[in-house]
């Protein structure tokens, strides 16, 4: 009878003691000690406390014999747990113990493999409603399951009580994560409304949020510059209190559409700021919605692209210009080489598909190198530029006249009837050059010899009539100049002279004839020598010098131009090679390429072949390709550059100016120097087109990180125009003429160039 007094006293004993254990405790704390009093039980190694919360298992604690730790991680992610008998016993209700080393049949869901190996018996717990078990105590012993089931009886008073407390865990969980939501929310909007008030304050753009009548609820700091906006700021304000009525009326429009169609609207509007100033602004308007999807105001966010299009105005500008230098001659301003080229194609495809013929004219003026001679190459310029307007204006708007180079023109006239209307006209052409022309006070005459060709007798393509009028035209000079000539089936037999001058072209580059001059390039602000471009000469044994302008030209129309530049690049190289084992000279020598070279798949195989020969390192190698032959296959021509520069060689662009460079290509060449062409230099201290044009070469080349290199240069007036402009390096007459490589050989020491004995007038050069 004395007994159930007892046993009630010590419930309630135990119900003190248990919440004396977990008085003050935070959930994390409760999950660890309660599985912290299991392992207490020496029989217990390991226990893992499992509770259901939201539908979900998870871990909240695991204690081994003297360690605890909180982890509260969902189930899956414990690969050491036997997860299908935990989630069983969940299912159940009811508790399960199971001996591992006594070989009996085990379920299918103790997953042996996910158990140490040293557990001999497991058992698992569950605690709360028997229907429902809100946790599971899983626990592993190293002994027997009779001693197992021995310790899990004695922990029967902590499996009623700890039902409660994993309640109240799972409450104080819920509690702390809504905390966190809370705090995390707290954190983002602060965050948001730092962010907001950054970019309002310091974003350089036009940010402003309306509300459906107009009226302006937040506004950046940039508005301050808006001419209307006064001090107090945007907001508040609507745009007929800022803008002018017109622009006003266009973005009250632009809001509405915005709020009809319910879709973002970009446009671009002029807005005047305070100092004046007139600028461009992309606006962009997009309708705000709130959480239901209605819309409740209306956002704008306008960029000045000012910049940007003062930028793109000024390169679209400079883009012309480069199209227009590269199509049309600098001194005269008529059509050049591949604008001519263009225009006769596009002639002879519409003869072809008309039936009517097509006449070819090349005039070359008949003593013109008296008249440079006399009065100098001003006077012969000036000369050419009149003389170009009155061939304009002997023929129709429809027909093309040219300006090859030098003195030489050409003259493209579509639908002729016959060789009376092509005769009337080339005596028209004479008559008309054969005028005076007053050049600085001087009345000058001249006469002219043409050579004409016609489509379709004498040729289908433009190369075919070009040489058979330019035989026709040395016909009309052997017959007297001052006349025109028709092609003739029997000219062509002078074209034998032409086959000579091959052969002996073959001969010279097997026998020894070539040789190379060098002409310095110095450093236009020290004169410090900083270059040196190989030039090759022809000493024919019987015709004697032979201008490169008569055989570079044939060596092109033949295989001969890949023979002749291997010769070139490898003599260059072999120089440079003595030059440098003799200290007297170290920086990099220049050879000229060919377009038929640039055409050639082995050629960088050929450079690097030639220099292993020489034993010239390639850095003291640089190449130069003209503009219009790193256009003409510009992708191949970047894969050629990038071999090449990867070897070691420089690069640069020759004669630029006089072709047709793609900025998007020219940006991709891997070229360290760009070479401004003579004809833009020789006038560039009194002409403003020519100083124009090098001044854009100038400074585009420096923007891309290019040297440049100015040829030509004869007068001082010149050298320091180019000074002035920031030009790097200069050659020419005024610096140095080219030169032997014994001559040359005599003015080096130490690798600078000394003596100005070498410098002489211009009139005194052969």
């Amino acid at each position: 009878m004395q007994s159930k007094p007892e046993a009630k006293h010590t419930a309630v004993e135990l119900i003190r003691k248990f919440q004396q254990l977990f008085k003050d405790l935070d959930h994390k704390q409760i999950a660890e000690r309660l599985v912290t009093l299991v392992v207490t039980q020496p029989l217990i190694h390991r226990c893992v406390l499992v509770v259901c919360r939201d539908n979900k298992l998870h871990v909240e604690s695991v204690a081994e014999s003297g360690s605890s730790v909180s982890l509260s991680a969902p189930l899956e992610s414990f690969q050491n747990l036997p997860q299908g008998l935990i989630r069983q016993v969940f299912q159940s209700g009811e508790a399960a113990d199971f001996s591992i080393s006594t070989g009996a049949e085990l379920p299918p869901s103790l997953n042996l493999s996910a158990i140490k190996s040293e557990v001999n018996s497991v058992a698992v717990q569950p605690v709360g409603d028997q229907d429902s078990p809100v946790a599971v105590y899983y626990c592993e012993s190293r002994e027997d399951l009779a001693q197992l089931q021995v310790a899990m009886k004695r922990l029967e008073s902590l499996w009623a009580f700890s039902g409660l407390m994993i309640y109240q865990v799972i409450q104080m969980r819920h509690y702390a994560d809504q905390a966190d939501k809370f705090r995390i929310a707290e954190q983002a909007l602060w965050a948001s409304e730092t962010y907001l008030n950054a970019i309002l304050y310091y974003s350089p753009a036009l940010i402003s949020v309306k509300d459906l009548d107009g009226n302006v609820v937040l506004a950046s700091d940039h508005f301050k510059y808006i001419d209307g906006v006064s001090d107090e700021g945007y907001v508040g304000r609507n745009i007929q209190d800022v803008y002018s009525p017109e622009l006003a009326s266009k973005i009250n429009a632009a809001d509405m559409q915005v709020l009809e169609t319910l879709e973002p609207l970009e446009l671009e509007e002029e807005i005047r700021h305070k100092d004046g100033s007139m600028h461009s602004y992309w606006m962009v308007r997009f309708p705000l919605r709130d959480k239901k999807g209605k819309v409740f105001g209306l956002c704008s966010i306008s960029t000045d692209i000012t910049e940007r299009k003062n930028a793109q105005d000024a390169l679209r500008d400079q883009q012309s210009r480069l199209n227009y230098m590269a199509f049309h001659d600098s001194l005269t301003s008529l059509p050049n080489r591949a604008l001519f080229y263009d225009r006769i194609n596009h002639g002879l495809a519409r003869a072809r598909r008309s039936g009517n013929r097509l006449a070819l004219m090349l005039l070359d003026l008949d003593r013109f190198k008296y008249i440079n001679d006399s009065l100098g190459h001003d006077a012969g310029d000036l000369f050419l530029k009149a003389l170009s307007k009155r061939l304009e204006e002997n023929v129709r708007d429809m027909d093309t006249v040219a300006r090859l180079g030098g003195d030489e023109f050409v003259l493209v006239l579509e639908g002729v009837h016959s060789d009376d209307d092509i005769a009337f006209v080339a005596r028209k052409v004479l008559a008309s050059v054969a005028n005076p022309i007053n050049v600085m006070e001087h009345e000058i005459s001249t006469t002219a010899s043409i050579g004409i060709s016609v489509f379709p007798q004498d040729g289908d393509e433009a190369d075919s009539l070009l040489k058979h009028a330019d035989i026709a035209m040395y016909k009309a000079k052997e017959a007297g100049k001052d006349n025109f000539k028709f092609y003739a089936d029997g000219m062509s037999a002078s074209a034998v002279n032409f086959l000579l001058l091959e052969n002996d072209l073959r001969r010279a580059i097997d026998t020894d004839q070539l040789l190379l001059y060098y002409q310095p390039q110095f450093d236009l602000q020290t004169g410090s020598l900083l270059g040196m471009e190989a030039l090759v000469r022809w000493e024919h044994p019987e015709r004697g010098l032979v201008s490169p302008a008569h055989f570079i030209p044939l060596a092109e129309e033949t295989d001969l131009i890949v023979h002749l530049g291997d010769w070139v690049l490898r003599a260059a190289c072999q120089q440079q090679k003595i030059w440098l084992r003799e200290g007297k000279y170290s920086q990099k020598v220049s050879v000229n390429l060919s377009p038929r070279q640039l055409r050639e798949r082995s050629f960088t195989k050929r450079v690097a072949e030639i220099l292993r020969e020489t034993g010239l390192p390639a850095r003291y190698l640089e190449l130069e390709i003209t503009e219009s032959s790193a256009m003409e296959h510009a992708g191949q021509t970047i894969n050629m550059m990038n071999e090449l520069n990867a070897m070691g060689v420089s690069l640069a662009i020759d004669d630029f100016g006089t072709g047709y460079s793609s900025l998007a290509y020219l940006k991709r060449f891997p070229i360290q120097k760009l070479k401004i062409d003579r004809s833009f230099i020789n006038d560039i201290a009194t002409d403003q087109n020519d100083a124009a044009i090098a001044k854009s070469i100038i400074n585009l080349a420096h923007n891309m990180a290019l040297n440049v290199v100015a040829e030509g240069v004869e007068y001082e007036d010149q050298a320091e125009w180019l000074r002035q402009q920031g030009c790097d390096m200069v050659q020419g007459f005024l610096y140095a003429k080219p030169m032997s490589a014994a001559l040359l050989g005599q003015h080096l020491r130490g690798g600078e160039f000394y003596s100005s004995a070498n410098v002489v007038p211009l009139n005194q050069l052969a």
